[in-house]
């Protein structure tokens, strides 16, 4: 069993399509409370970064730090009323992880998001139980594209960088899984794929990744099972 080998997955975009209900819970927020305007194009290029740092982006640098901190909370309620009857996990995500399981792989959350939307989300699929450690927003001072939330996942699960793929689909995820040496996954759920040419591989979703993909990434083979 590869017990000394590391899978983290990012949530919004490959767990889950919450792409759409993050667009609308920030459109809601910028209107009703910032009220500045909210873009598709400003959505896709913060898209995957944490929500305090967003919202300073949306509202410029003269905004209170508290005010910017309550909208961003705000944003995140919003988000977690709208989604929370509406979660489904994106194809192929609930067999890879049952797969990567039975072979013994280690697996990790690593997300940007609040603690309680990981949370609704992972309950929601009915999937928390496979994951050894959950890293969100919380537990890092820098969000990605700093390599925080991996190399806290890597460390406390005592698993060399170079033991892990991390599972992203979003450019500023695969620049902090470069930052933290590993090996890296991008799926096209949210970008385009020219926007993810830094990976390792790029599949459409998860149903087009197998545990022979990870191996192949990480170098095993079956005479290495543990």
């Amino acid at each position: 069993m590869f017990k000394n080998y590391l899978v983290i997955f990012d949530v919004d975009g490959v767990l889950s399509a919450t792409g759409p209900i993050h667009f609308q819970s920030w459109a809601k927020m910028a209107r009703y409370d910032a009220k500045v305007k909210f873009t598709r194009d400003f959505f896709e290029e913060t898209f995957g970064q944490q929500s305090i740092p967003i919202t300073r982006k949306l509202v410029g640098p003269e905004v209170d730090q508290a005010l910017v901190k309550k909208w961003a909370d705000l944003k995140e309620h919003y988000y977690r009323e709208m989604v929370k009857d509406k979660l489904e996990p994106l194809p192929g995500a609930i067999q890879l992880i049952r797969s990567l399981k039975n072979h013994g792989f280690k697996l990790a959350v690593g997300s940007s998001g609040p603690f309680e939307n990981v949370e609704l989300l992972l309950t929601s699929l009915n999937i928390k139980q496979f994951f050894d450690i959950v890293i969100t927003a919380e537990d890092v001072k820098n969000g990605k594209p700093a390599p925080d939330v991996f190399l806290i996942a890597a460390t406390r699960l005592r698993i060399k960088p170079e033991n892990c793929v991390v599972i992203e689909d979003a450019p500023v995820g695969i620049e902090a899984a470069i930052r933290a040496n590993m090996s890296s996954i991008a799926l096209t759920t949210t970008h385009p794929k020219g926007e993810l040419q830094n990976a390792n591989l790029i599949a459409r979703d998860l149903s087009h990744i197998g545990v022979n993909d990870i191996m192949k990434l990480l170098k095993l083979n079956s005479s290495e099972i543990i």
